[in-house]
This record gives C-alpha cells, sequence and structure tokens, in this order.
C-alpha cells in the first residue's frame, strides 16, 4: 500500500501498453461454474440440464423438465511457482468466486412439435487472473535495456525539463503528444539511468553489470472475467433442443509490478533500479451464442457457437523510478525519484476469436452418464483496435503470427445410485503459442444429493496452468516459467420449482 496522494490527470495516448499475453488473457477461459460442472469438468455440450450447462451451449435449459434456480459460492486456491534463470520461488494466495442462476420452463401441452420452452439467466467466472508471483536471479541484462529501446527517435529536448515546467506536467505533454515510448525514455533520463551522446545523438546507459546483477520482479495481480447469459431455449418432439445466449462480460484486471535490481558492477555509476507499474485494467463485452443437442436413444449430440466477444476497454497505467547512482568523483550517492503521480488512461477495442464446440454424451438407464466436449479456438484471430487505426498494426501482426489455433478436451462421467450421485472428469487446454503444449491439466471429482424438491452438490477441481512470463515487452525479454497448482472447491444448493 502506498500513502501518498494521486494527482488525477486523464491522459489519452497515441500508444499503447498492451502485448500478447493479454490477448491471451483475455480469451482464455477457465470457467468456475456450480458444484455438478466443476466435478464433471464442464462436459455438459450434450447434456444439458444444467444451470452453468447454458454457458457451454445454450440449447441447455430446455432439457430441464422443471424451473430451477440455484447458486454456488466457489474457494480458489493458488500456489505459484516460478522458475527464472534456475532460481524457484513460491507464493499462495486466494479468493472467492459465485455462481447463480435460474431457469423457467414453460410446457406446450398443444399437439404442436414445440414441446416445451424456457427462459433462463446464468452468471458465473468465465477466468480469474488472480497470482502473485517472485522472480529474483542473477541476469546478464538489465531494465536499462528497457529504457534504451524506447529512447529511440525521441529527442533530448523533448524529455527534458524547463525552469517553468515540472516532472508531472512534462510526463502528461509526452503522454498527450507522442504516447507510452516517450514517457519511458522520460523516466530513463530524468532519473539519469540515462544519458545522452550528443556525437551519435542516441541514449545509452549509465549501469554496468558485466558480471551480472541482481533481480528481482514481483507481481501481484486480482481480478477476473464473468459472464452472465441471457437465454432462451425450446424442445422440439421431444428429441431436437435449440438456444440462443445474449452473453453480457465483465472484466475487471488490477495489476502491481514492482522490478528491483541491485549489485551492479563495481565501476557502475548506477547502484540499484526500482521500477514501478501499477495497471488497473476493466472492460465490458458482448457475444452471441447458438447450439443444438439433439437426442438419439441412449446417445445426445451437441454442436453449439460462440461468436467473437467484442470488448471495450479502459486501462488506468501510474508509474514511478527510482535509481540510486554513486558520484565516483565525491563518492557521494545520489537517490533520484521520478514519480510524476499521473494517472494515464488508455481506451481501446478488443475482439476475442469465436469458439465452436463439439459434443457427445451417453446417458445409460438414467444411472451413468459419459460425456465428451471438443473445443476449437484460433488465437491468432484475436485483435485490437482503437480510434487510431495504426496503433495496434504491429501488436496485431504479432498476434496472427505467433498464436495459433487449439483444441481443447473435456470429459465428465456420472454414477447415480438413488438419490446419492458420483462425479468425476478431466480437462485438457493448449497452449495458443505452441498447440502441442498443454497450457491447462485439470482433474475434478464431486458428490450430489437430492432431495425431493432440491438438491445440494460439492465439487473439487485441481488444476495445473503453465505459462511463459516475459519480463518487459523490450528489452529485457527474458522468460520465467510460471505454473500454477490450483484447487477449486464448490459448493452448490439448488431448489426446483
Amino acid at each position: 500500500m502506498r500513502f501518498i496522494v494521486i494527482i488525477f490527470v486523464l491522459v489519452y495516448h497515441v500508444s499503447n501498453c498492451q502485448d500478447i499475453n493479454d490477448a491471451i488473457n483475455y480469451s482464455f477461459e477457465n470457467q468456475i461454474g456450480n458444484s455438478r460442472f466443476t466435478s464433471m469438468s464442464g462436459a455438459f455440450g450434450a447434456l444439458g440440464g444444467n444451470l452453468s450447462a447454458i454457458s457451454i451451449n445454450p440449447a441447455s435449459s430446455s432439457v430441464f423438465e422443471v424451473s430451477r434456480f440455484g447458486g454456488s459460492i466457489a474457494l480458489e486456491s493458488n500456489k505459484l511457482k516460478s522458475n527464472f534463470l534456475e532460481n524457484e520461488n513460491s507464493e499462495k494466495e486466494s479468493t472467492l468466486h459465485y455462481q447463480g442462476g435460474i431457469v423457467y420452463v414453460f410446457k406446450d401441452y398443444s399437439d404442436g412439435k414445440l414441446d416445451k420452452f424456457s427462459f433462463g439467466i446464468n452468471y458465473q467466472t468465465q477466468n480469474s487472473f488472480n497470482d502473485r508471483h517472485l522472480i529474483t536471479g542473477q541476469s546478464d541484462k538489465s531494465v536499462d535495456e528497457f529504457f534504451i529501446n524506447n529512447s529511440a527517435g525521441v529527442n533530448l529536448s523533448d524529455i527534458s525539463v524547463n525552469n517553468n515546467e515540472s516532472i508531472s506536467s512534462v510526463y502528461r505533454w509526452l503522454g498527450n503528444n507522442y504516447g507510452y515510448y516517450a514517457q519511458q525514455a522520460f523516466l530513463g533520463y530524468q532519473s539519469y539511468l540515462l544519458d545522452y551522446n550528443e556525437s551519435t545523438n542516441k541514449f545509452y546507459s549509465l549501469a554496468r553489470y558485466a558480471n551480472g546483477l541482481n533481480l528481482e520482479n514481483n507481481q501481484y495481480k486480482k481480478g477476473s472475467k464473468n459472464k452472465a447469459s441471457l437465454n432462451i431455449s425450446g424442445s422440439f418432439n421431444k428429441r431436437l433442443y435449440v438456444g440462443f445466449n445474449l452473453n453480457i462480460y465483465d472484466l475487471n484486471i488490477n495489476k502491481e509490478n514492482i522490478h528491483v535490481e541491485n549489485n551492479f558492477d563495481t565501476n557502475s555509476a548506477i547502484k540499484l533500479i526500482d521500477f514501478r507499474n501499477y495497471l488497473a485494467s476493466s472492460g465490458i463485452g458482448v457475444s452471441l451464442q447458438a447450439g443444438l443437442i439433439y437426442k438419439l436413444n441412449n446417445f445426445r449430440l451437441g454442436l453449439s457457437y460462440d461468436s467473437p466477444t467484442w470488448f471495450n476497454f479502459e486501462d488506468q497505467l501510474e508509474q514511478s523510478l527510482e535509481v540510486h547512482s554513486l558520484d565516483s568523483v565525491t563518492n557521494e550517492l545520489y537517490v533520484d525519484i521520478v514519480d510524476p503521480r499521473i494517472i494515464n488512461i488508455y481506451e481501446y477495442n478488443f475482439k476475442t476469436p469465436s469458439k465452436l464446440t463439439l459434443s457427445v454424451a451417453s446417458v445409460i438407464k438414467n444411472m451413468l452418464i459419459f460425456s465428451f466436449d471438443l473445443e476449437s479456438k484460433n488465437y491468432s484471430k484475436s485483435k485490437f483496435s482503437s480510434e487510431n487505426s495504426s496503433a495496434y498494426d504491429n501488436l496485431n501482426l504479432a498476434i496472427s503470427k505467433n498464436l495459433n489455433k487449439v483444441l481443447n478436451l473435456r470429459f465428465g462421467t456420472e454414477l447415480r445410485i438413488n438419490q446419492l450421485s458420483f462425479r468425476a472428469g478431466i480437462k485438457r487446454s493448449n497452449n495458443p503459442y505452441d498447440s502441442s503444449l498443454i497450457k491447462l491439466e485439470s482433474n475434478t471429482f464431486g458428490i450430489g444429493y437430492q432431495f425431493d424438491n432440491s438438491s445440494i452438490d460439492i465439487g473439487f477441481s485441481s488444476n495445473k496452468i503453465k505459462n511463459d512470463y516475459q519480463l518487459f515487452d523490450t528489452g529485457l525479454t527474458k522468460l520465467a516459467k510460471i505454473s500454477k497448482n490450483q484447487i477449486l472447491s464448490v459448493i452448490s444448493y439448488n431448489v426446483i420449482f
């Protein structure tokens, strides 16, 4: 926590601070639904008859014979491990999520082909962004390269502070007129990390680290992507179920990154670098969804299509840089802190890729269930945009070249013995960077009990999520391996009416 007064100034940029990882985070899904949904790994594309299943296949709601509503509380417990240059660290954190939904079923007792139709709504978490990791190690590269790369093409006069100006006013002016990169050059120059060579007209670093330096990168991230599905569905001839969703999303991420370097060479003027970024991202999105389920004796076939989700985002970024430097003549240590106390505002749009899900399930004597979902999503179709038509051209090109189409699978099973149900499942999601690698590996199980007009269920999911974390988008681009061991514990209660 920082006990300082922030000066809120709205700054609209012609540049951006998003990267490929944002495209993955905004599009990736690890849904946290109700207990039955969780304990069967979310493999409900051909089953239906579950409130959370509406988010997979909109035809699910008309599988219900009677109306119902329910809610869930999910405890997410994470243990994160980082591996950077053979150095390992671990952190723990936990949070709560909620699910709630209701479906009204209306039966048609006439002689028409429409047996029943339903209206419903379901709200649940699509993805959790809760991360807390510590990265440490001895590096042969420094964050100074990040500031040097961002200084390319910047004029010395633009990032200088004149007598009638202040740190805040120049930082704000640079954001308004040049964008993010010029502000980074400004931070590096005003903290005396960078100096300027008039003969080459280039900036250079005063840091020396031929023998390596000690690096520590702390990231604290909280947030989630939530989905509310407004649903309508119908059943025809007791075999075909068709449904449609209007999906509304809210996405919020608060991220604090503290990057510290020390133990520079003895002949280095720079002795310590402390670079801090505070980013709050919030977005509202909308998508359409259509699906069908067809009953064929003991088998059910499912097909659902999710349109791209169109998001409108606002990011708020605040930065500060502290540099300790030693005067080689006087041997005096100087501490320069550049803290503009300016909130940079970035407004932009993002389109997720569409998704197609094929499903098959078998229900044997209403006692034993096997269900399988295969999901296809092409992450290279993700796209950023803004009022400045060319601002995201390079990023979108990088997304199209570096991200791939992935196939994700879910399998779930359930055994019913009288009023008691036992459930289990597995889920595998591939890595958008390399579709041959596993990003998410999940094993699930649970139990449920059916009363006369209600049910109570408990579900658990053990998830292993892997990703590569790039420290900065340029200069210091070393990767750390991040592994998250996540346990989801979900309890649900449903009422039939």
